[in-house]
């Protein structure tokens, strides 16, 4: 998964994992019931590595993985308050977890499973989106929800408990 000249060098750092999945079928063992959280995440590294180096399967890998996170966000649409479509940012994603630390990776199939996904869903109401990331912890958000539901309101500020860090919109 890196460029061929290393490859050819024998500099490959990715050769230790691919005796651990020799087929397609094999990733489903260290998936599910030999899952080890820090192997997988040393494995992805390698993989973002290879994709910042242009290795074609590298950077297929991470278009894929794009596409499939964007489709979560299409498949919720139908159920989307309306409200949320409406404001200056276009509607809020928050985005949670190690993988949008990729996100440059991720953006080309991100993007292009929200295009097709607006033209078959919510063409009129989604004219754009804005990706946040959390300043502070969930448990912020939770505690919020949990005095309203017992009839108290904690206050707060939404705007400063989460960053912008990229925005669209659509042509």
């Amino acid at each position: 998964m890196v460029n061929r000249a290393k490859r050819k060098a024998g500099v490959d750092p990715l050769v230790p994992l691919r005796s651990l999945v020799p087929d397609r079928l094999g990733i489903l063992t260290h998936l599910y019931r030999d899952f080890d959280k820090c192997r997988f995440a040393g494995f992805c590294r390698k993989v973002a590595e290879g994709a910042q180096q242009g290795d074609p399967l590298s950077c297929y890998i991470f278009r894929k993985a794009g596409e499939m996170l964007g489709r979560h966000v299409v498949a919720v649409l139908p159920e989307i308050d309306p409200v949320l479509f409406q404001g200056e940012m276009g509607l809020p994603i928050l985005c949670v977890g190690s993988v949008w630390k990729s996100w440059e990776l991720l953006k080309e199939g991100f993007l292009l499973a929200l295009t097709q996904g607006r033209e078959i869903q919510a063409q009129n109401s989604f004219s754009g989106f804005t990706l946040l990331k959390l300043e502070h912890s969930s448990a912020l958000g939770a505690a919020s929800l949990g005095a309203r539901h017992v009839g108290h309101l904690l206050p707060m500020d939404y705007s400063a408990n989460a960053i912008a860090f990229y925005s669209y919109t659509f042509s």
